[in-house]
């Protein structure tokens, strides 16, 4: 009897014992060195119990995270803390130390595996769902002359010009007859107006989406609206711009709603088995096989001098990459491959498309909404570009050649600020390669840290602060300066500085802050290259 009850009480001790180290396997286990919460390393939730009302009140996942970390703690760097089962998360609200991250220390820091997951099930072979590879290093080579100056100059100016003209006849159109001195919406319309000039940039056929708005508008006015109507009965009356806006939107959404998801990567892979996800990919993957033959055909009988030779042509980026493959390969006396069975090309024109075009039409309303919101930076924006084309009066605009020759400071100004406060890409994810430091904390190899793009508020505490004036790299005062304050405004001025040979001169200093918007090094996202678009939309519509 003694001898039972004693094993009894034996495998008791044993199974508390064991759910004791389960349990205590189950706390958050902080990064040492590291600020966190406190109080939430302390329960098995972590700092999720604070999260999710936050992110479900605000519908800001990015934002949420600073809120109870850096912010809550007022640290520069912080960790946000899961239970045991995953490892925390580091926070990062330092401008100029992210800045320094991904221009200056791929070495010691890749893509997060968090970010690939969002993309890689869908785009595998595109280089933002792909870890740092020499076969990668190559592709991104291939891509990189998209987002040189001559490229925009001879190849994307004059079809962003016509998709402004167009985009700006709609407007006159619905002022001067439907809405006439009412305000209307202007989402749509930008959103068509940059998928033209995105696909005509990348893929080098007009969709023609604002034009088929204008005829469309034109014929209901004159009485005959259901000559030109979006149905089922009249698909060929529609321009393939019509279809490309819906696929674009439905995976625009489609990835909004999947990265929310508790399971990003396993939401996306189901998303690729579904018949709405297979249309996708038929119609715009067949539209670009269809320009991509058209290409290679032109380019198979050039000769391999003529093929090394950039001038004129190359009609879009598409050209561009094909170009360079085949005389590769005829440098190198073998059959180009078919590129339009290239995933690698086909993906990465998938991200340029969806990417820029929703980013694009997103800044754009901002421009709006901020011109709208601060009447004397529009006064003034508008003062400086009647000066500086004098010859020019409306309903006439400059030539594109006239607009890319001109230098307006105010007007690079205004953009800077624009792309700053919008948020355009409010965060990004690294992994540490290396044990390395941040801020001066240790930071263990395989640390995912999370990044705060959008600098709309000054970096958390004093240290910050201090760590910001012991940096003597030349690029601008920086955040403690002039340009550093009042960040939560709109004011364009801050990245103006005259020059001091006592012509008063102004100048635009694009180091006055740190320029995060889309990333730096060799990770830097084609939106250097799309957001030559805003320059030029906002030339004309500003």
């Amino acid at each position: 009897m003694f001898n039972s009850l004693s094993a009894r009480f034996a495998l008791l001790g044993v199974a508390v014992v064991g759910f004791i180290l389960v349990l205590r396997k189950l706390y958050p286990k902080p990064y040492p060195g590291i600020p966190y919460n406190e109080a939430s390393a302390k329960r098995l939730t972590g700092d999720i119990l604070e999260l999710a009302p936050i992110i479900q009140e605000t519908n800001e996942f990015s934002e949420a995270l600073f809120t109870v970390t850096t912010q809550k703690l007022g640290t520069p760097i912080a960790q946000l803390l899961f239970p045991g089962i995953r490892k925390p998360l580091i926070i990062l609200e330092d401008a100029r130390e992210i800045e320094d991250i991904i221009v200056r220390r791929s070495k010691e820091f890749d893509r997060a595996p968090m970010a690939i997951d969002i993309f890689g099930p869908m785009f595998p072979r595109a280089s933002l769902a792909q870890f740092t590879t020499p076969e990668l290093k190559a592709q991104k080579r291939l891509w990189a002359d998209v987002m040189n100056t001559e490229f925009l100059r001879k190849v994307a100016a004059p079809n962003i010009h016509k998709s402004t003209c167009e985009l700006l006849e709609l407007w006159r159109l619905k002022a001067s007859t439907v809405f006439k001195d009412r305000a209307f919406n202007v989402l749509d319309d930008f959103k068509n107006a940059a998928l033209d000039a995105i696909w005509v940039a990348v893929v080098g056929e007009e969709p023609g989406t604002t034009r088929y708005e204008i005829q469309k508008l034109r014929s209901q006015l004159d009485g005959n609206g259901t000559t030109l109507d979006n149905n089922n009965n009249d698909n060929a009356a529609r321009p393939i711009g019509s279809f490309l806006k819906e696929q674009v939107a439905y995976l625009s959404n489609t990835i909004a709603r999947n990265s929310n998801s508790p399971s990003p990567r396993l939401a996306q892979k189901l998303e690729t088995y579904t018949p709405r996800y297979r249309r996708f990919r038929r119609t715009v993957s067949g539209e670009m096989r269809r320009a991509m033959k058209k290409a290679v055909d032109r380019y198979q009988s050039l000769e391999v001098s003529r093929l090394g030779d950039d001038a004129g042509i190359d009609k879009c980026a598409m050209d561009l990459v094909l170009r360079r493959q085949i005389l590769q390969a005829k440098k190198a006396g073998v059959a180009p491959s078919d590129p339009t069975q290239d995933e690698a090309i086909l993906d990465e024109m998938f991200v340029m498309l969806v990417g820029g075009h929703d980013s694009t039409a997103n800044t754009l309303s901002w421009f709006v909404r901020y011109m709208e919101s601060h009447p004397s930076v529009q006064s003034e924006l508008r003062s400086i570009l009647q000066t500086s084309f004098p010859t020019i009066h409306l309903p006439c605009l400059p030539s594109a050649s006239e607009i890319l020759s001109a230098s307006i400071p105010y007007l690079d100004a205004t953009i800077e600020e624009l792309v700053r406060l919008s948020g355009t890409a409010k965060a990004n994810l690294r992994q540490a390669l290396v044990d390395t430091h941040i801020l001066g904390c240790p930071v263990p190899k395989g640390a995912e840290v999370f990044m705060n793009y959008h600098i709309n508020r000054p970096t958390p505490s004093a240290a910050a602060a201090a760590a910001e004036k012991r940096r003597g790299d030349g690029r601008g005062v920086g955040l403690e300066g002039p340009a550093g304050r009042d960040l939560g405004t709109f004011q364009p001025r801050r990245w103006i500085v005259v020059d001091e040979d006592g012509t008063g001169r102004e100048r635009f200093d694009g180091y006055a802050l740190p320029s995060l918007a889309f990333g730096g090094g060799f990770r830097g996202c084609f939106g250097r290259f799309l957001i030559s678009f805003l320059h030029f939309f906002c030339r004309w519509v500003g």
